[in-house]
């Protein structure tokens, strides 16, 4: 993502460090969100591990994962620290798995549909040839992307992802493919990884891309445009 983005030819200089800072802030709040999130539903559900730990906040510091916001800025791909909690406290031990892992997810959904309707709004009423108008549409749009990003990417059923333990709540410990995938998902996930990236040079068809649009694209956008 950094070297996109400062290096693209279809940006001046001003417009890559713009959409590089936007960027990092909108994945900053995103996946605070997402973090708050799981914490919030823990504790509601019975345990008060998140809250011991002083992670039911949105203060993005008390989340942020520094090698995971600089895996993020070189390729697009980061992650928050780990929300500590514990399962065997909740008071329904399977519904209060199934809730905190989708937690996550649905709000990152939810805030990237609040972004489209505020940027519909933007665009029906307010003066788009305003410079400043143009940068709050155009950081609407990124909150849009990264939400995108994190919502599809964390349903996935690979460990440790959040649909891997709204999955596998279904399921006894001892099935293969939770065991499978406790081995091996981390490997899963960078083959998937690389996998995209070789198709996309090779064949010049972008997987994570067309992935994204399933969200940003058929959903946000045609919001967000219901202002034109």
């Amino acid at each position: 993502m950094l070297y996109y983005i400062l290096f693209s030819s279809e940006l001046t200089a001003q417009e890559a460090v713009v959409i590089f800072l936007i960027t990092i802030v909108a994945f900053f709040v995103s996946l605070s969100v997402h973090e708050f999130a799981h914490g919030f539903t823990a504790v509601k559900m019975g345990d008060p591990t998140p809250k011991l730990a002083g992670r039911v906040t949105l203060n993005p510091f008390k989340h942020i994962s520094l090698s995971g916001l600089i895996c993020f800025a070189l390729l697009g791909v980061g992650w928050a620290k780990p929300m500590p909690i514990n399962p065997l406290n909740f008071k329904k031990y399977r519904k209060g798995i199934r809730l905190t892992s989708i937690a996550g997810i649905l709000a990152n959904f939810i805030l990237g549909l609040i972004c489209a309707i505020i940027f519909a709004l933007i665009i029906a009423f307010a003066p788009v040839s305003n410079v400043y108008i143009e940068y709050i549409l155009l950081t609407l749009q990124y909150f849009m992307l990264v939400n995108s990003f994190l919502a599809l990417f964390n349903i996935l059923p690979i460990y440790p992802l959040d649909g891997f333990n709204f999955v596998t709540s279904f399921m006894k410990a001892d099935n293969k493919f939770i065991q499978y995938n406790v081995r091996n998902g981390f490997k899963i996930l960078l083959g998937i990884l690389l996998a995209t990236v070789l198709i996309d040079l090779l064949f010049g068809f972008d997987i994570l891309d067309f992935y994204l649009s399933l969200i940003y694209n058929y959903i946000y956008m045609p919001i967000g445009l219901l202002g034109v």
